[in-house]
């Protein structure tokens, strides 16, 4: 038998991470992926678009994730509005 659970976060609370990188001038820039998860207990996976963050991690070949906290959402959703 199907049973609709309508469309719900099933796996609430969803991890936030930001993606720090430094552009080709060694500006900083940091980005909201909320589209992310762990794949193993030394690995994580990370959906990213067409972002100024994706061109500066194929241009210097690193970057940074950080995961949010409890303390730092707030911080976190203001990286989500304000990135590129």
């Amino acid at each position: 038998m199907k049973k609709n659970l309508g469309a719900k976060s099933y796996l609430f609370p969803q991890p936030v991470m930001i993606i720090a990188s430094y552009d080709e001038h060694g500006k900083a820039n940091a980005m909201n992926a909320a589209w992310g998860g762990i794949v193993g207990m030394d690995q994580i996976i990370i959906s990213l678009g067409d972002h100024q963050t994706t061109d500066n991690i194929m241009i210097n070949k690193a970057f940074t994730v950080s995961m949010a906290d409890v303390e730092h959402v707030a911080a976190c959703d203001y990286v989500g509005l304000v990135s590129k």
